[in-house]
């Protein structure tokens, strides 16, 4: 089963989602300037916003796997050492290649597989991986148990892992060796079992790492780039203060020109989809479960906004059209194409809903599945029909729906 999400919102002047010049960020899509804001912030504010319906049931995102399991393994054994601790903390560092992206920083949110170009290099610190890895919460604990054990019942193979063992392993031979190594081996696989246990988050936005102790996971969700269905204009302006004890004229502060505030506005066109059969697989869940899911997804998708500039704008704009379709068969559509040509008028997301929705007309006719099942919240200047689409009247009723679908299974 497959469920896409496409809604339409226009968001009032902001600068929800920055550049490396403090500017919004933008794209060229049919040859003019659109405002774009990036999936890795939007999946991270979904992300965020999970915490409301998953509470700690999520995953964390961190560079510091060894210094979590560090401080686990001083209550799980008594007494060990820092110098232990240390060899530990470098080991584990170790099984993960650094993450460094040419010409700029990993932007906060990136899941799942980019296409962005990267290099490996070694971890820099024992205290970390190097790259961003999601682990549920129980990981760090659990591996700090499996150490614990590994320590105890194999003391020999336990020094070879962390190094502690110098010279002394030099002098056995090549039968002790390969023994050693393959309890080395045994170990690790068991680490390895213990990451296929995952969280709802990550088997929504997948996991890549460069390590052969945490497994892959595909991602069930694919997230698009939000963009503005029309040509968008980047303004700006500076920033004044007045002081509240001075009684003459004037501003007490003026900002220069090097502290612009940009910003823009505009109707985004937003798209995402969830594979509902590899989400399936990857939490080991059925209908039920899959289609709280999939209406939490929704949900999360409507009520996040990006959080940038909001202090200073409060540009939290409603989605006055969202449509979701729902199909046995597998066949991503982004009707981003409705405004090749951007639209324009008067109102910009009464026309943006019209060419949604003469698009979809054309190309769900030609391409769509023949099972496939809509259902339309549309509201204000997003109201328009949608052939075969049943419509509802609240977000609520909408992803009420959405999961009812998901739980009654694929179609006949």
């Amino acid at each position: 089963m497959f469920v896409q999400i496409h809604m339409l919102q226009s968001m009032p002047p902001g600068n929800p989602n920055r550049d490396e010049t403090g500017q919004p960020k933008k794209c060229i899509f049919g040859k003019v300037t659109r405002a774009r804001i990036s999936s890795q912030c939007l999946k991270r504010n979904i992300r965020a916003y999970f915490k409301n319906q998953f509470g700690d049931a999520l995953a964390v995102r961190t560079k510091y796997l060894p210094r979590m399991v560090a401080n686990a393994l001083r209550n799980v054994i008594s007494g060990i050492s820092d110098d232990e601790l240390e060899l530990i903390k470098k080991k584990l560092a170790t099984k993960f290649k650094a993450e460094v992206r040419r010409g700029t920083e990993a932007e906060e949110g990136t899941e799942g597989n980019e296409d962005a170009p990267k290099e490996l290099a070694p971890a820099a610190t024992t205290d970390q991986t190097g790259q961003l890895v999601f682990f549920p919460p129980p990981f760090a604990l659990e591996s700090a148990k499996l150490i614990a054990s590994f320590r105890n019942e194999n003391a020999a193979a336990y020094q070879e892992w962390t190094g502690a063992s110098g010279r002394q392993n030099k002098e056995l031979t090549k039968q002790q060796k390969n023994k050693l190594k393959k309890d080395v081996d045994t170990f690790e696989q068991k680490v390895f079992e213990l990451s296929k246990s995952l969280t709802v988050d990550i088997a929504m936005f997948g996991r890549m790492t460069t390590s052969d102790v945490v497994m892959n996971v595909e991602a069930s969700c694919q997230v698009a780039h939000a963009i503005s269905t029309h040509e968008a204009i980047i303004e700006n302006d500076y920033f004044t203060a007045m002081d509240d004890l001075e009684t003459g004229p004037g501003a007490a502060f003026i900002g220069s020109g090097e502290q612009k505030t940009f910003f823009d506005s505009g109707v985004y066109y937003k798209y995402l989809n969830l594979d509902i059969d590899e989400l399936k697989k990857s939490l080991l869940w059925g209908n039920d479960r899959a289609g709280i899911a999939a209406g939490a997804l929704l949900e999360a998708a409507v009520r996040a906004n990006p959080t940038g500039k909001q202090n200073s704008f409060a540009n939290h704009g409603a989605h006055e059209l969202i449509l979701v379709e729902v199909s046995k068969g597998k066949f991503p559509i982004s009707y981003a194409n409705a405004f090749l040509k951007p639209v324009d008028g008067d109102d910009l997301m009464a026309e943006s809903a019209k060419a949604l929705a003469g698009y979809l007309h054309a190309v769900a006719k030609a391409f769509s599945p023949a099972d496939t099942r809509r259902l339309l919240l549309a509201v204000a200047s997003g109201s328009v029909d949608i052939e075969a689409a049943k419509r509802v009247e609240n977000l609520k009723s909408l992803v009420d729906a959405v999961a009812a679908l998901v739980k009654e299974g694929d179609p006949a």
